[in-house]
This record gives structure tokens, sequence and C-alpha cells, in this order.
């Protein structure tokens, strides 16, 4: 009897080589197109995320000017024997980011630990020092939660600083020039933090609108030893640590100086050993991952995404708190 079944197996086509090929191609050129488009989106996603840390922190100074009648100051560098010597406006406004128990645990630390680590912060045992609040750390940035700017690995350390101003002279620090005005640590640059002084709103004479309150930095590495890098809130604020200086726009090719750096040649955060090779003056600039410019805080409690493209001089009296200049668009 004939067999009449069809034998099924014998008629399917299976792709050629350069079918396979061809399809191939398309699925590249698919991931081609939409990868850009899926991290384009996540970086948005980072960026809003950032710019929500930012708020809180402008929202946690108004707070705690609305409790102290100021703003907290930079940095303490007193000489005198206080408990919590050097530390910066992080651990003042700690209360202010829903981290009460947090910040009672610091304070109370002179009963916990030695009197010796609860005089200098940057001694903290690393269950204190290192706690990291997500409040502090941009997203973007790839080094966070970081460790380190207290000289060792002692110590969180955070993507935002505080303005310390611009300074008064209009020179170019590539042009060789390091004015003792842009000195964050040692004189008044002009902006609303500074060492052991607090400010007011009365003193921000050019209004809360126009005067920068706090921006990002670029953390250069997870871990090691630094003092004064952006962000090094445990121990490294009396060396630059607690601010930036607006003297150079954000981003800029200008070098920090501090004590001593993580690494001296960091992708987009150059940065100078002021100790080690003998240069006088500490600063810092601000800089962050974001594409084309820095995400930042205003004293009105705004925050602003401000280009790299930024005149210098308009980027320096947003810095400075009192200087009557008149600003353009930025």
């Amino acid at each position: 009897m004939p067999n009449y079944c069809r034998d099924v197996n014998k008629n399917r086509k299976a792709f050629t080589l350069v079918e396979l090929l061809v399809v191939i191609a398309i699925i590249g050129v698919l991931v081609g197109l939409l990868l850009p488009a899926v991290q384009s989106a996540r970086e948005a996603a980072r960026r809003m995320s950032c710019s929500n840390n930012m708020k809180q922190l402008g929202l946690a100074m108004h707070n705690y000017h609305d409790a102290f009648r100021s703003f907290p100051y930079g940095h303490l560098n007193t000489g005198l024997s206080v408990t919590h010597k050097r530390d910066s406006w992080y651990q003042n406004i700690l209360p202010f980011v829903e981290q009460q128990a947090y910040a009672e645990k610091y304070r109370n630390a002179a009963t916990i630990y030695s009197v010796y680590e609860a005089e200098w912060i940057h001694r903290m045992p690393l269950e204190l020092a290192g706690v990291a609040v997500p409040t502090f750390m941009c997203p973007s940035e790839p080094s966070g939660p970081a460790l380190g700017g207290g000289g060792s690995d002692n110590g969180f350390q955070g993507s935002y600083g505080v303005s310390a101003g611009g300074g008064t002279l209009p020179q170019d620090l590539l042009g060789g020039i390091t004015p003792d005005e842009i000195n964050i640590i040692k004189t008044d640059p002009g902006g609303m933090f500074g060492e052991t002084r607090t400010y007011k709103f009365r003193d921000c004479l050019d209004g809360t609108s126009n005067t920068l309150l706090a921006s990002e930095t670029i953390i250069r590495g997870a871990s090691g030893g630094s003092w004064g890098g952006m962000g090094g809130y445990w121990g490294g604020s009396p060396h630059g640590s607690f601010g930036f200086s607006s003297a150079e726009p954000p981003n800029t090719s200008v070098p920090d100086r501090v004590y001593s750096c993580k690494s001296t040649n960091f992708p987009k955060s150059p940065c100078e050993n002021g100790n080690a090779d003998g240069l006088t003056g500490r600063w810092n600039f601000a800089r962050s991952h974001h594409t084309g410019g820095v995400l930042t805080a205003f004293c009105d409690g705004s925050v602003r995404f401000v280009t790299d493209s930024i005149e210098r001089q308009i980027w320096r009296d947003l810095g400075n708190r009192a200087d009557g200049h008149v600003l353009g668009e930025f």
C-alpha cells in the first residue's frame, strides 16, 4: 500500500548563513540605537534623584536657619579642647535630613568613645563615621558611597559641598595667578559658609535667588586617604573639604588644591597636593558626572542645573553673598 503521509521534515527550511547574518546585523543595529536611549533615560533618572537630594539639602539648611537663626558654619577649626573639633555643616544638619538618631549618637560620642576620639572627629570609629547617608550621595557618582577625606579610610565621603564664595579678583587661575582671596579655609571669599562663622538670610544682600548655597563634586575613587577633597566630612574640613570656591566655573580644567589628594589626575577632577608641593591656598571647584554642568542649590531653596559654559564672572558673582553686582542671564 502506498504511503501517503508526507514527511514534513523534508520540506522544512532552515536559515541560511546569509539570513542568519542579516538577522544578527539587524539586532545589532537595534541594540546600537536603543542602548544610548536607555543609558540616557537612566542618567536622567539619576540626575532627577540627585536634584531631589539637593532640594533636601536646601530644605535642611532652611530648617536649620529657622531653628538657630543662622546657617551652620562651614567648618569648625578651634585650638580649644572641645568635643568634635573640626566638624562641619554636615554634622550639624543631620537632624534635618531625618538622621536624628545618628546625630544624637555623634553628639554623645564623648560618652561612647575615648575623649581623644570625641575631640578629633577624624578619629571617630568607622562604625560611626563610615555611615553613608543617602541624601548626600549623587546616584551618578560611580565611586560612591566612598570612604576617605580625613587622612585615611575612616569616614563617609559624599557628593555635595557648600559655597565658600568666589573671591573678589577677576584673574584667571590658568594664567598662574592664585590670589589668597579665593583661599576657602583662611579668608572670607564672600560666600555663605566659612571657618567658624555663620551667616543669616539678612547677610545675603544680593538676594537669595542670586546666591549659591551648595553644589556637587566628583569623588576621586571609592577609597583612599586624602585631606581636603570636597565631600570629606570627617576631618578634612579645615583643609577645604567642607565646600567649594566659585572662582572658576563648573568642571573647570583648573586643578583643585587641597592638603593631599586621593589622585592628582582623576578624570574630570584634577587636583594638586598643596602640602607636599608647598603650595599655598586651598580650594575645590564644583564638578559633577552630569553631562554639561552641575546641579546647584540656591539660598532661596531652588535647585538649578548650571552649565559649564556659564560666564566666569557670573558664576563668581553667584558665589558671593553681597558683592552688589547685577547679574546677567545664566
